[in-house]
């Protein structure tokens, strides 16, 4: 009998994900409520995007709560999806560093799988299939060589940790070196940093001095 209840709910669940994605909000609602209240993040995720995405009755803070609900249960797409109600100011007061809290929530909860393979160009412009260590020995080097645009993307590395182990520290030094160049993605996550004292302490003045440079709105109190 419970591997029947299982099955009917699998059904009920796909007949309301088939509604939903046909634009069928009203039956696609019933069908997740059900399941929500069984505590599927997956529900709430859904009721959460169509609170959100109702071109006649959008709810944003209907929104919130259901993508809330679906984040306490460890579900990445709908921490992202508050990251961005947040950076939009949907529901809630805009805060680009409350948006970045939960965006990097998101990508630990998600996990980042690194590429199976790495290329890089030799002098000719060919590309050429290289070890994890010669990447980022490249990189480096290109990095060190003034390129913002390989600063940026070691400082990614550093700082999700996928290629290799994590450091937060050298995550900063690599964003602050590219944030100087002008890069605005570099800039954002300096203000971050220093906002919420990651890699270095925390640096309230800081990170407002980098928020104009940044396009943020949003003030680090």
């Amino acid at each position: 009998m419970a591997n029947l209840a299982v099955a009917e709910n699998g059904e009920k669940f796909s007949a309301a994900q088939q509604a939903f994605y046909s634009g069928d909000y009203k039956t696609a609602k019933t069908g997740f409520l059900q399941a929500a209240t069984q505590g599927s993040a997956e529900a709430e995720y859904f009721l959460g995007l169509i609170a959100k995405n109702d071109a006649d009755r959008a709810d944003y803070q209907v929104a919130k709560s259901h993508f809330s609900n679906a984040a306490l249960l460890n579900h990445a797409q709908a921490m992202w999806e508050l990251g961005v109600l947040y950076e939009n100011g949907e529901g809630v007061a805009q805060n680009q560093f409350t948006a970045l809290d939960w965006f990097r929530k998101s990508e630990l909860a998600a996990g980042t799988v690194a590429p199976d393979s790495f290329y890089i160009n030799d002098h000719s412009g060919e590309q050429n299939e290289v070890s994890v260590s010669q990447y980022l020995e490249y990189l480096t080097q290109q990095a060190q060589s003034g390129r913002t645009d390989a600063k940026f993307a070691l400082a990614k590395i550093y700082d999700i940790g996928v290629v290799t182990a994590a450091n937060l520290p050298q995550a900063f030094n690599w964003y602050l070196s590219a944030a100087k160049d002008g890069h605005v993605k570099a800039a954002q996550l300096v203000s971050y940093f220093y906002c919420r004292g990651i890699a270095v302490p925390r640096n309230p003045e800081q990170a407002n001095a980098w928020v104009e440079a940044s396009g943020y709105s949003t003030s680090c109190d």
